[in-house]
């Protein structure tokens, strides 16, 4: 029991370290990134401001930055807390059975190719969303920037079917992508369901029950 309490302590204090690091370095990234944009945008052509929308530039800086910034501060974390997990995992199941060791690895390349095609027809439906996010910032900026030349020509219908088409794409490309993205972890755990269903099948086989004795 004071083992355990020891190792839970452990885990929490390497938690809080992680935590504490990566919200650092998340930071520091994030605001080398706004600095680069900030600067780039000053060496510009007047050109390039005449051809894309100033909500669209906004959201280069901050919507673009946020999504790598939360990308850094959960998703890499949770790669090296993963990573670290099945190193551990691979150990222990070696000191138990090699043979059921190998039955179990051999789903990771087929969970590694099925999340890769996932990630492979998802991935264009997030750079829409990034895109069609732009536009619908952009197609708000400007409105209401230019709210009183809007209302002066009688142009709010337009604006409006405007921002609707925009919305509706929006709407599509997310929803693709986050539907695709969501069925990762249901497949890899069916994956991984499959694999325990055939470790214990092949556990009742003598030769593995021998060798595991």
């Amino acid at each position: 029991m004071l083992w355990l309490i020891g190792l839970y302590a452990v885990s929490a204090l390497f938690s809080y370290l992680q935590g504490y690091v990566m919200s650092d370095v998340t930071a520091k990234i994030t605001f080398k990134l706004r600095a680069d944009i900030s600067e780039k945008m000053h060496r510009l052509p007047l050109e390039y401001y005449d051809k894309v929308t100033h909500g669209e530039i906004l959201s280069r800086i901050t919507n673009d930055v946020d999504t790598i910034n939360q990308s850094l501060n959960q998703s890499l974390t949770q790669i090296i807390a993963s990573v670290t997990a099945v190193i551990g995992i691979i150990v222990m199941m070696l000191t138990i059975s090699w043979q059921l060791t190998l039955v179990a690895l051999i789903v990771l390349p087929v969970s590694a190719g099925t999340v890769m095609m996932i990630v492979k027809k998802s991935q264009k439906h997030f750079k829409n969303q990034q895109k069609f996010l732009g536009d619908v910032n952009g197609h708000v900026e400007e409105m209401f920037g230019s709210h009183v030349i809007v209302k002066s020509f009688c142009r709010e219908a337009d604006s409006l079917n405007t921002f609707q088409e925009y919305n509706e794409a929006l709407y599509k490309s997310a929803w693709k992508a986050n539907f695709l993205s969501g069925l990762i972890m249901p497949i890899t755990m069916f994956i991984g369901n499959l694999a325990y269903v055939a470790v214990c099948i092949l556990a009742d086989i003598t030769p593995f029950r021998a060798a595991s004795r």
